[in-house]
């Protein structure tokens, strides 16, 4: 999977950083400590392409025009042998 886009540094003041921490210490709650330190910080990833390559002649692309509008291109169906 190859993931495009921007990352930037969320910072403690941004508006939705209280939910962003509450989130990643849902998931991680044994790092609480690391939001003591100097040199920890949370990264938001501004998805803009979305690239999944499963093998020769599976590769896919998903884009999004909004964060929560993500377009999935689909695989075609492949027949099963014997069917028509």
């Amino acid at each position: 999977m190859n993931l495009q886009g921007e990352a930037v540094l969320l910072n403690a003041d941004a508006p939705n950083y209280a939910k962003v921490k509450e989130r990643y210490l849902a998931r991680f709650p044994q790092s609480a400590m690391m939001f003591g330190f100097a040199d920890f910080a949370l990264w938001e990833l501004r998805l803009e392409d979305v690239h999944l390559v499963l093998g020769f002649g599976q590769a896919y692309l998903a884009e999004a025009t909004t964060p929560l509008n993500w377009t999935h291109q689909k695989p075609n169906t492949k027949s099963v042998k014997g069917e028509t």
